[in-house]
């Protein structure tokens, strides 16, 4: 019997070379030699594969997944056995010997990623990069615990709590050296939080405050290394980028200069916003931005055409850095008459803790623009209650900073069309609504303030003081967390005054929080127009559209909900005077920082919740009215009306 040999003639096989039909020209030797030169596809595809297949094999232990395990088991046991001196050491040896496996494994899968049909070679380079910079990361990590490790004495506390808090930041980079080796799912979020402003917002508050938390529990940026706590920091950094103010340690004498240059510039960051500073520095350098981000960019500052979004945002940076420097001038003359601030922490000094004048001045000037609220002094502010120059400088900056850049912009404008002599332009809704109800609730709260605490923790103070004192304090609610009177010392009915006030907080893109001014005066309009029976709400005579109103009320209800919910948790877990939680809860979630001195006693699982409503409070409106504006599709019908019970 005849066997027959399966497989297909040499003319049939893909790329062999075909008989030439009757009458096709020969080829030339010349074209045929050059034919022969060249490989088959099918030969070179084949040949991709077994080089694929064998770099495969030859790294399966470099994979992913074993790379996840072993590394979390490592790192477990590191966590676990830090408080033993000699077993750190040794893990400490055992991860040093992993740093090549790791480069030789970031090597592999990126020549077999690389090496597939239809890669694209030409991203190679860019994802080589990010996988050296992680492996350099994570050597300076190793290489910290090896100069913790050897350079203090054995079983010393402090030694064994900074590495056991190192080996987070170890265990941090080695989940973003895994995310970048399986970067498909890393990069579907990125490219999905890159589409919608709100969730760009929340990635990158979320990225800059755990790269914060850890630089803040650098040795390099603690005084003591027996304060080394990863949820203090991790407290610290969200109120930073959040700009609340809350702190769980005294700045000057916990955090270094080091240190405190790290937490000033998380409140920068967190008061210019991450995309902002972003696209600043790509117009300086030059660089053009591609047309999604910057629609993306645009919806964020509210730009109104594309055009303008450089000069937008430009016109943010610097009007920003010119009110700090200014504001940073007026505060240095108003320091250098009190010499206790140009000391270090001193015990029994109230003043104390800055070490030089210009360093408090900067830090101060920054802080309250942002409507940060933080303060290197051991006692805040209240001892210079009776500063006039100190509190009208302070309270201008954190006004300025709550109205927000599109009512910079106009005023800015109007003045110059002044100047000019020209005929200024009548001011946006927008902006009359922001200035009249700032001007109404900043004389509401002095009154208040006046009212409630005249005998009680103003009582020892001069009658124009007294009314010095409600001011600023009525301005700091707009979303600042300084003061300068103590609060511990105020009454509930104060509290609870002070919480109503920040809960309004500031105006839409500014950095202070709350449900905005905006919010709450067209709450009053739709309120008024129900009460008169009126088809519509107004303003300033002009009408707000429906879209409007229902954002309005679907801000506040969610944020009334949300307070609830933490105050809440708050009550179950904490001991606490239950109004002063209260005032804790709604200033973490308005990002204003008043607070009844009980934020450094709060258990950890307290100091979480509050900083999850920091973080919520910071993005929480400006997301929820980003994704109420996202309307779904309008129906082709109407369902049918049927009345519900009211009141």
């Amino acid at each position: 019997m005849r066997r027959v040999d399966p497989s297909p003639s040499p003319s049939s096989r893909p790329g062999a070379p075909r008989a030439a039909p009757s009458g096709a020209p020969v080829p030339s030797p010349l074209t045929v030699t050059s034919m022969l030169a060249q490989p088959a596809p099918g030969v070179a595809v084949s040949g991709v594969v077994a080089v694929t297949v064998r770099l495969r094999r030859r790294a399966a232990w470099m994979r992913s997944a074993p790379l996840v395990v072993g590394s979390t088991v490592l790192l477990g046991l590191d966590l676990a056995l830090a408080i033993t001196p000699r077993v750190s050491t040794a893990l400490t040896a055992v991860e040093t010997l992993l740093v090549p496996a790791w480069l030789a494994a970031v090597v592999a899968l990126d020549r077999a990623r690389t090496a597939r049909p239809g890669a694209r070679v030409e991203a190679r380079r860019p994802r080589l990069a990010l996988f050296l910079l992680a492996i350099i990361l994570l050597l300076a990590c190793i290489g910290e615990k090896w100069l913790l490790v050897l350079g203090q004495p054995a079983g010393d506390p402090g030694q064994r709590g900074v590495v056991l808090y190192r080996s987070y930041t170890v265990l941090a980079f080695l989940v973003a050296l895994v995310g970048l080796l399986g970067r498909r799912p890393l990069e579907r979020l990125l490219a999905t939080a890159a589409e919608h402003p709100a969730r760009l917002m929340a990635v990158s508050f979320g990225v800059a405050t755990l790269l914060g938390s850890f630089l803040l529990t650098l040795p390099q940026s603690l005084r003591d290394i027996a304060d080394a706590s990863f949820i203090d920091g991790l407290f610290m950094s969200a109120s930073a980028v959040c700009v609340t103010g809350l702190a769980v340690h005294n700045i000057a004498e916990t955090y270094t200069p080091f240190g405190q240059a790290v937490l000033l510039l998380l409140v920068q960051i967190g008061g210019l916003g991450i995309m902002v500073l972003s696209t600043f520095f790509a117009i300086v350098a030059g660089r053009r931005l591609r047309l999604r981000d910057a629609a993306v960019m645009a919806e964020m500052i509210d730009a109104d055409s594309f055009a303008r979004l450089r000069r937008n945002v430009a016109a943010i940076v610097l009007f920003t850095l010119g009110i700090e420097v200014v504001g940073a001038l007026a505060l240095l003359f108003s320091f250098l008459p009190h010499h206790q601030i140009a000391s270090g922490p001193v015990p029994g000094e109230p003043l104390s803790g800055a070490g030089d004048h210009l360093w408090a001045a900067v830090f101060h000037s920054v802080s309250a623009f942002c409507n940060a609220g933080f303060s290197l002094f051991g006692e805040g502010l209240v001892p210079l209650v009776g500063s006039p120059a100190v509190s009208g400088v302070v309270a201008a900056l954190v006004i300025l900073g709550s109205l927000g850049f599109p009512v910079h912009d106009e005023l800015l404008t109007r003045i110059r069309l002044r100047l000019r002599g020209e005929r200024s332009p009548r001011l946006s809704l927008h902006s009359r609504v922001v200035l009249i109800t700032t001007a109404v609730l900043l004389v509401v709260g002095a009154a208040g303030y006046l009212l409630l605490e005249w005998r009680r923790s103003m009582g020892g103070l001069s009658w124009p003081v007294k009314v010095q004192a409600s001011v600023f304090q009525s301005a700091m609610t707009r979303s600042a967390g300084l003061s300068t009177v103590d609060y511990s010392l105020m009454g509930p009915a104060t509290w609870m005054f002070t919480c109503i006030l920040m809960f309004i907080g500031g105006a839409p893109g500014s950095t202070g929080g709350g449900i905005k001014l905006t919010t709450f005066a067209a709450l009053l309009a739709a309120l008024r127009a129900e009460l008169r029976g009126e088809e519509a709400p107004h303003l300033l005579g002009r009408t707000l559209p429906a879209a409007t109103v229902r954002r309005a009320l679907g801000v506040a209800f969610l944020s009334v909900m949300l307070v609830s919910g933490f105050l809440l948790v708050l009550l179950a877990l904490e001991p606490h005077n239950p109004m002063g939680l209260a005032l804790e809860a709604v200033s973490a979630f308005a990002t204003a920082g008043l607070s009844a001195n009980i934020t450094a006693s709060l258990s950890a699982p307290g100091k979480l919740v509050i900083t999850l409503a920091m973080f919520i409070g910071r993005i929480g409106p400006l997301t929820l009215a980003l994704a109420l504006a996202n309307q779904g599709k309008t129906r082709s019908y109407r369902l049918p009306e049927e009345r519900v019970g009211i009141g």
